[in-house]
């Protein structure tokens, strides 16, 4: 299972595709703020963040400060939220590299790993 990040969700739609599995394609109300037009991919589900994902989030956040390498917020509760729900983030965003130095559950593909796989599971 997939959690797309925003700049996915706004390449797929440049380029007109639709490569979104109901139950299987996931992304976050930061996205759906970000490009409100993702909320038409009735096939993607959306996740809400909880007092967990914040709190890890935080801790995620002290980790990477601490190291030299702060990231935006919303990347690092994209990321988090990822983590705790086990799935892989989708995003051509090199910030979630750094992210997966302090959190390496943190599973990534990019956009054309993703295409390729996607292919696969429709």
């Amino acid at each position: 299972m997939w959690l797309l990040d925003t700049n996915i969700i706004i390449k797929f739609n440049k380029l007109k595709l639709r490569p979104f599995k109901e139950g299987l394609t996931f992304t976050t109300i930061f996205s759906l703020i970000e490009f409100p037009i993702a909320s038409k991919y009735d096939e993607i589900s959306v996740i809400y963040p909880s007092y967990i994902h914040y709190e890890q989030g935080f801790k995620n956040a002290l980790l990477l400060r601490k190291k030299g390498i702060p990231i935006p917020t919303i990347d690092i509760l994209i990321g988090t939220i990822t983590v705790e729900k086990n799935l892989i983030l989708v995003s051509d965003d090199s910030h979630f590299e750094y992210l997966q130095e302090v959190e390496p559950r943190l599973k990534i593909l990019n956009s054309e790993v993703y295409t390729k796989t996607i292919k696969g599971a429709l």
